[in-house]
């Protein structure tokens, strides 16, 4: 922990940074077009060792000095602090991690990299149910000096609805007394609220949300008269998020009604992509929102 405050200070200056990277500029003796694909390839690499569930395949990516934040974890710097969140993550049962870069920028002088991607966890909690978490990401690459470059800033934050019993399967096991205590209550419940107070924070629950999904997927599918549904789930009350503010990406919650829909459709090579869970949040009858899984270019 000897380079945790240090470590920590340094999280705290990015911070204060704008999130909006691309015009850092880059001098002369770098080619931010060559740097950033060497970047793009190491974090392409790191991608597919996620799928080794090696702990040290996954710890070769970072820097000495990481500073990383992964789903549902304390913020973590130092080698063995970082180690041991990064050994509960790949411990999960079920484990299925997937990321794509959506931007990336080079620093003015050619030593850092940042990289802005969209994520996708998948695990089976406590209870064998299986979960699936969304969201955005940012990385913080720094060349070293053998010239490899090594992620030291990793920072996430989940942007689907995530149930408290989710959340609460990456802090701990579930014991034997809390099983037979059965679930916990939502972390945002306390005592049953009014019929009036839900109706205030959640909106309307709708009814004609089946309708409505399929109208969207009519719109937006490339091939809609390929889709292929599995589920259509009940409207339960939650939540979407939404990333403001610099790099800390601060979190707003949008409150009404989730629906997970799982459906396969055709992309435009005329291949199916596969079972994806999508979740659209309500209010009433109108969908406000609509949280995606990673693309397979079946979406217009």
């Amino acid at each position: 922990m000897k380079n945790g405050l240090p470590a920590f200070r340094i999280f705290l200056n990015l911070m204060s940074l704008p999130f909006c990277l691309p015009n850092l500029a880059v001098g002369a003796t770098a080619d931010p077009l060559a740097v950033a694909a060497v970047v793009r390839k190491a974090d392409a690499d790191w991608a597919a060792a996620a799928g080794t569930a090696s702990v040290g395949n996954w710890m070769s990516f970072y820097a000495a000095d990481a500073i990383v934040l992964l789903p549902n974890e304390q913020l973590a710097s130092g080698q063995e602090p970082v180690r041991r969140a990064v050994s509960r993550l790949l411990a999960l049962t079920h484990l299925s991690i997937a990321w794509h870069p959506i931007d990336a920028s080079v620093a003015r002088s050619g030593d850092l990299a940042f990289l802005v991607e969209a994520y996708e966890l998948r695990f089976d909690d406590s209870r064998g149910a299986p979960v699936s978490d969304r969201g955005r990401r940012l990385e913080i690459w720094r060349r070293q000096i053998d010239g490899s470059w090594k992620c030291f800033v990793d920072n996430r934050n989940l942007d689907a609805p995530v149930t408290a019993e989710s959340a609460a399967a990456l802090a701990q096991p579930e014991t034997p007394a809390a099983a037979a205590a059965g679930p916990a209550p939502a972390a945002d419940s306390g005592p049953p609220a009014p019929v009036h107070v839900a109706a205030t924070k959640y909106g309307d629950l709708p009814t004609n949300y089946q309708e409505a999904i399929r109208k969207y997927f009519l719109e937006h599918l490339k091939h809609p008269q390929t889709v292929q549904y599995r589920e259509i789930t009940q409207p339960e009350q939650g939540y979407t998020t939404e990333l403001t503010g610099g790099l800390l990406m601060r979190e707003k919650r949008n409150y009404g009604w989730t629906v997970k829909v799982t459906i396969n459709a055709m992309d435009s090579h005329d291949h199916y992509v596969g079972f994806k869970s999508y979740t659209f949040l309500f209010r009433g009858e109108r969908i406000v929102d609509a949280r995606f899984p990673l693309p397979g270019d079946e979406m217009n």
